[in-house]
């Protein structure tokens, strides 16, 4: 009897023992959210959402769940804080989410101030990343939930050029974007052959010049021989028994000086014209006639 009794009062001593170490063991879930409070109460907003996320790991409840999504709104990390939140007010039956509805409620309304929507869409493949972080593969399954501000939003695809754009999200708003992307021409570039037209100005340009050479020309050796005819015919009457006589050398000189200038021109001209065949320039003259042979 003593025996039963002493063996007893040991179990019953290691019970209560054990009951008490369960109490104070840190990782009792009921504990760490304890815990968790004092050091929110306290101002240890960090620290206490530490210890929140390790009470959700030991027992994930929409308690724990709202008490992380509560944390991280006074810290302003509206997205973990939009996500968590709203799955909390989607377990409307739990104790504790219905006791604490209207405070959670009014936390998700701040926190939805700070958070927009982000709808893209595109040619389906096309691989979609917001700044470093990826997000998927379009067509995405419905809009991606960013916090307020300015992103790069950057889309790639095989055979097209990478698609970037800055995408400046507002809270409590939507903002679409459609994806254009540009094929990448992976064919070798053509030989472009020279137009006939592109040719023709050259053509035209060289004609000119010919013209223009053999115009002079022309005109200098008129010019030349008329010249030297005043010049001949200087000092002669200008009739039989006449008196009067010709005063003809200076006009004769000038003219023949213009025609000189006038020749040499047109024969540089025609000299330094480009051409396909061979170009001959002969110039007789005498006084009273000029003669220009020219092939072009």
């Amino acid at each position: 009897m003593t025996f039963t009794r002493t063996t007893a009062f040991v179990l019953l001593s290691w019970l209560l023992a054990a009951t008490a170490a369960a109490r104070e063991d840190p990782d009792d879930v009921n504990a760490l959210v304890s815990r968790g409070l004092e050091l929110r109460r306290a101002g240890r907003s960090e620290e206490a959402l530490a210890l929140f996320r390790r009470a959700y790991e030991e027992a994930p409840s929409p308690r724990t769940l709202g008490q992380m999504g509560l944390v991280e709104t006074s810290l302003q990390r509206w997205l973990a804080a939009d996500a968590h939140l709203t799955a909390t007010l989607a377990t409307p039956a739990d104790t504790w989410v219905h006791r604490n509805r209207a405070f959670i409620e009014e936390a998700a309304k701040r926190t939805r101030q700070h958070v927009g929507d982000l709808l893209v869409t595109g040619p389906p493949g096309t691989r979609i990343a917001l700044g470093p972080t990826p997000v998927g593969t379009l067509p995405l399954e419905g809009p991606v939930r960013q916090p307020e501000g300015t992103l790069t939003l950057t889309a790639t695809a095989a055979g097209y050029k990478p698609f970037s754009a800055e995408i400046s999200i507002k809270g409590n708003a939507q903002v679409a974007i459609t994806i254009a992307l540009e094929p990448i021409d992976l064919r070798p570039p053509e030989a472009t052959a020279e137009s006939p037209a592109s040719t023709k100005p050259a053509a035209d340009h060289t004609k000119l010049r010919l013209w223009t050479g053999v115009g002079l020309a022309v005109t200098g050796a008129g010019a030349l021989a008329l010249g030297i005819g005043w010049i001949s015919i200087d000092g002669r009457p200008d009739c039989d028994g006449c008196i009067t006589v010709y005063s003809t050398r200076v006009q004769g000189y000038v003219m023949a000086g213009t025609g000189i200038l006038a020749l040499a021109a047109g024969g540089a001209l025609l000299f330094l014209t480009p051409h396909g065949s061979a170009t001959g320039l002969t110039v007789g003259m005498t006084h009273r006639s000029v003669e220009l042979r020219g092939t072009f």
